[in-house]
């Protein structure tokens, strides 16, 4: 793989390298040692110097550790802890301590309405997958799920008798993990759809959360309509900014975590 030259590019090489190399982590491309310096030096054309510069930005990121005399390795554990943060429903739930249940209410391909197809780039006539459960714990209901995904990204997929994380099985079938999110949450009231599946009568105010979300590559890959019962939010933002102006901003970390809950209340 080489860096292409069709979009001008000013940050440093090794940056870019890095942002190669940490976008194949998070697929699956390396499921433990990854490619030795000038294996990669060689296949990127530049300095064994500059690899490791690459090498250093991700092992400071905690996604590598490097292992004397061994070669350099995924950290599985600094992949979780950096990425956690964009959770499912299932692991907000999880989270608190609750067993999640599920009840698929469809599941299938369709035809691609203005918003997805505008938000996946797709033309006419193309499907996406329709996948909307219902999210239990303790026997009752939290949630409604319903979530498109971007079948051009998925072939194959099949979620009919999903029955734990959607991100968990996006990553483990299709090496697609989601690692950027734009999320909205917002008052509403229970229509006549999303009342009896909640228990609820209907005009009951209930919380909508709304995400457009993204994978590793860049790629457009899921939204979604959260419809819960109402919850307290926690909403906590970390930025962990640099003074110096030669760290790119792509190396600076940041995370958020949004606690719903407490669920089953």
């Amino acid at each position: 793989m080489t860096l292409s030259p069709a979009r001008a590019d000013h940050r440093p090489v090794y940056i870019r390298i890095a942002e190669t190399l940490r976008a194949r982590i998070l697929s699956g491309w390396y499921e433990g040692r990854i490619d030795g310096e000038l294996p990669l030096a060689r296949e990127w054309k530049v300095s064994r110097r500059t690899i490791q510069q690459a090498l250093e930005v991700l092992v400071a990121e905690g996604l590598l550790v490097r292992r004397h005399g061994l070669g350099t390795f995924v950290n599985p554990k600094g992949v979780e802890t950096r990425y956690r943060a964009i959770t499912s429903i299932t692991e907000a739930v999880a989270g608190q301590g609750l067993t999640p249940e599920f009840r698929v209410l469809a599941s299938c391909p369709e035809a691609a309405g203005a918003e997805a197809a505008a938000f996946f780039g797709l033309g006419d006539g193309a499907k996406v997958y329709r996948h909307r459960r219902l999210v239990s714990a303790g026997g009752r209901a939290l949630a409604v799920v319903d979530t498109i995904l971007n079948l051009a990204l998925l072939e194959g997929l099949d979620l009919s008798r999903l029955d734990t994380s959607l991100y968990g099985a996006l990553r483990a079938g299709f090496n697609r993990t989601v690692v950027a999110a734009e999320d909205r949450y917002i008052p509403a009231l229970a229509g006549d759809d999303i009342a009896p599946l909640l228990g609820i009568a209907a005009g009951s105010a209930i919380f909508l959360a709304l995400r457009r979300a993204r994978d590793q590559t860049g790629a457009a890959i899921e939204l979604s309509r959260i419809s819960m019962l109402p919850v307290a939010l926690d909403i906590s933002i970390r930025h962990v900014g640099f003074p110096s102006a030669t760290v790119a901003p792509e190396a600076r970390q940041w995370a958020y975590t949004v606690g719903f809950g407490p669920f089953g209340t």
